[in-house]
């Protein structure tokens, strides 16, 4: 696969083939999103302000011009996307009592879990009013599906079952489910918008969910190693909300009896001082993160591979440029 390095700038050179669509759909989303009411305005403002990387429209997007291209439904899909995601990233910083979200403060820290728990239906909402505009009788359904599965796998993750646990089957399920579905659902809707056959299709779904388990995994190391500056979120949020990743799950295997025992003390709270820097090196040291990073890499590899059955061009580059860009990114 091609090689490019984890700056932004690389990112906009992948996004290069859609970037006016994408310039489009910004101003789709203020256009779907926008309200005579001040306050909701400014809630708004303040959402879009923090935009992210965009890669669930992205990926939409490239899908759809790499089947062959499609016509302005390829924007709702990708506003649909985006603002399914960004609404469970709200409700996600309310779970996760969270303070930052991409370097600002999170809705919820702001204004409160009312606010934003609305705010997130608000967006939920308006994902759907923009999804019934898509004629394909089968996009609409997709997405559906995507939204059930993520909050279905939130819920699993979030019971106490999960916590903590060494069931590599379990992990994978619930990634699968909250993050790689939406990826899966876009990819594929973005080949059927263009008009794509259902392997194609069925293609282009297998690669949005082989690059979204990849992107999870990857995340999961991230938080651990990551850069908070860089993250735009605090670093250790997962494993500080309780979350079981993947490099947790291998340290656990591998660990001996008496680190085990540490480890899961740890994990279980109330932090003590230097406990973050003590459970990075037990990971480290049994093989969390080098197993962790191993499987990010082997699933983006399969994604690429997915990739076998579109024409090659502009718009396959970058989706293969994206498959290496998901493990080697820094934030």
């Amino acid at each position: 696969m091609p090689g490019p390095s984890s700056t932004g700038s690389d990112l906009d050179q992948i996004y290069a083939p859609v970037a006016e669509d994408l310039g489009a759909l910004v101003r789709l989303l203020r256009l779907e999103l926008a309200s005579g009411d001040p306050f909701i305005s400014g809630l708004v403002d303040h959402v879009l302000a923090a935009q992210g990387k965009l890669i669930r429209p992205a990926l939409a997007l490239l899908s759809a011009s790499a089947c062959g291209g499609a016509d302005e439904q390829r924007l709702h899909l990708a506003g649909t996307v985006e603002l399914v995601h960004v609404a469970s990233l709200i409700h996600d910083d309310i779970i996760d009592a969270a303070d930052l979200r991409r370097g600002a403060s999170s809705v919820n820290a702001r204004w409160g879990n009312h606010i934003a728990v609305l705010l997130g239906d608000y967006l939920f909402a308006t994902a759907f009013g923009l999804a019934s505009r898509i004629r394909h009788p089968q996009v609409a359904p997709a997405i559906a599906e995507a939204s059930v599965l993520m909050s279905r796998s939130e819920i699993v993750a979030a019971s106490p079952g999960d916590r903590p646990h060494e069931d590599e089957a379990r992990y994978y399920a619930i990634i699968e489910g909250k993050t790689a579905a939406l990826f899966s659902a876009a990819c594929r809707c973005g080949a059927l918008l263009a008009g794509a056959p259902p392997a194609t299709a069925g293609a282009m779904a297998e690669f949005g969910l082989r690059w979204g388990v990849a992107f999870q995994i990857t995340d999961d190391v991230l938080d651990l190693i990551g850069d908070p500056g860089s993250l735009g979120k605090p670093a250790w949020s997962d494993i500080d909300a309780g979350k079981i990743t993947l490099p947790v799950i291998a340290a656990l295997r591998n660990a001996p009896g008496p680190d085990r025992a540490r480890l899961l003390s740890m994990l279980q709270r109330p932090w003590g001082a230097g406990s973050h820097d003590e459970i990075r090196e037990l990971l480290d040291r049994y093989g969390g993160l080098r197993h962790a990073m191993d499987a990010a890499r082997r699933s983006a590899v399969a994604a690429a591979a997915a990739l076998d059955v579109l024409p090659d061009g502009p718009a396959k580059a970058s989706l293969l440029n994206l498959a290496d860009f998901v493990v080697v990114r820094t934030r």
